[in-house]
């Protein structure tokens, strides 16, 4: 019930601010161009191998680093959006500064949990005498599901990070109560966010891009805070923790007001919504 809520709300607020998420995409889409620009150029500029290859890295940095911190700042916006507060664009801009410290950690600790994933799946799992041991297999698959789970848990962070706003490591512990929490939630959203990336290839980035895959998680952590304040209730009266209302998320109930906000649009609605009640 409450996925179902969460696909059209997320596709009325996305298509409803689309025009909005050009900026900030545009914005990555720029830092990819600049990067990737003078990467190119290194190649015809610096004889030395080993001295591009530091400006590569020190590219590929500033890259996920200004990426994660444009994250960071449209997350504050996304949660307005999410939240049915109006959002502009200047709003966007002045959460930058504030999301800088935090985007760089954030960013690192992506760089981080990739490079350390990429070495130890090719160490695990290099063929020795032309064959990969089971052994080999077995840590290899194993050391990339762990990495896996961090990265997907790390997902969460810009989202927890523009509602409750605790320092950076109490936020990541969050993130992996979040994901084990609401796993089969966090695999949806995981295929949803594929969906939204292959749409953001053919869009060049522009549309839905960043702001669409972090939209859809901020849409959808605002109805999970939902359960957790309804669970906090149950703690405030005592009620057992193997009890029916614990087990048994009333998200009806939890979600009316949502729903009240959230009609069926029509056509006119999409297109001429300024027609829709003549």
């Amino acid at each position: 019930y409450m996925l179902s809520l969460f696909f059209k709300k997320n596709f009325y607020d996305g298509w409803d601010n689309v025009m909005f998420f050009f900026v900030p995409n545009l914005m990555i889409d720029a830092l990819i161009i600049l990067c990737t620009g003078i990467s190119s150029l290194g190649v015809t500029v610096f004889k030395n191998a080993d001295f591009f290859l530091y400006i590569w890295i020190f590219l590929a940095l500033v890259l996920v680093c200004g990426s994660s911190i444009f994250t960071l700042a449209w997350a504050e916006s996304s949660k307005g959006i999410a939240d049915y507060e109006t959002v502009e664009f200047k709003d966007f801009f002045k959460s930058i500064k504030n999301c800088i410290t935090d985007g760089i950690k954030y960013g690192l600790s992506l760089v981080a949990v990739t490079s350390i994933a990429a070495i130890g799946g090719i160490y695990f799992l290099k063929p020795q005498n032309g064959q990969i041991s089971f052994a080999g297999l077995l840590a290899g698959v194993c050391y990339i599901w762990a990495a896996l789970i961090i990265i997907a848990s790390l997902l969460w962070y810009p989202s927890i990070r523009a509602y409750m706003h605790n320092p950076f490591i109490k936020t990541v512990k969050k993130c992996f109560i979040v994901l084990f929490d609401n796993l089969f939630v966090s695999i949806v959203l995981g295929f949803y966010n594929l969906f939204l990336a292959a749409i953001s290839i053919i869009m060049l980035g522009i549309a839905p891009g960043m702001c669409g895959v972090q939209m859809a998680r901020a849409n959808a952590f605002r109805l999970i805070m939902k359960k957790y304040d309804y669970i906090e209730e149950l703690d405030k009266k005592g009620e057992p923790l193997n009890s029916r209302a614990r087990r048994k998320i009333p998200w009806k109930e939890l979600l009316k007001d949502d729903i009240e906000a959230n009609p069926t649009r029509g056509f006119k609605a999409f297109f001429f919504p300024w027609k829709e009640n003549q």
